[in-house]
């Protein structure tokens, strides 16, 4: 493990980097083969990197488990429209006045 810090230092440094970086592109699937495999390469080298990412995937489980428990939220302009569609026609369905 050490020996390929000795042996290349820049690229363990820039892949330490790069793995902090994509590490939730990597856990969604957005990554092509050879980024996977240079994240998961770095991983087995770099312990605090393979605590980083089994944290964040502990994270992410937590999190995916909370969907549809919260009250979904309503923007404003929505509940706007939905108010104005509610609401009884007050004039008849005549047309604006010109302006």
């Amino acid at each position: 493990m050490m020996r390929a810090v000795l042996l290349h230092p820049v690229r363990f440094h820039r892949d330490h980097r790069f793995t902090r970086t994509q590490a939730s592109a990597y856990l969604d699937g957005e990554l092509g083969p050879g980024d996977r495999g240079r994240i998961e390469s770095h991983t087995h080298m770099c312990p605090p990197c393979a605590r980083f990412m089994a944290g964040l995937r502990r994270t992410v489980s937590a999190l995916g488990k909370l969907r549809g428990t919260a009250t979904p939220r309503v923007s404003v302009s929505d509940g706007v429209l939905a108010r104005l569609r509610d609401e009884p026609d007050n004039d008849g369905g005549a047309a604006p006045p010109p302006v």
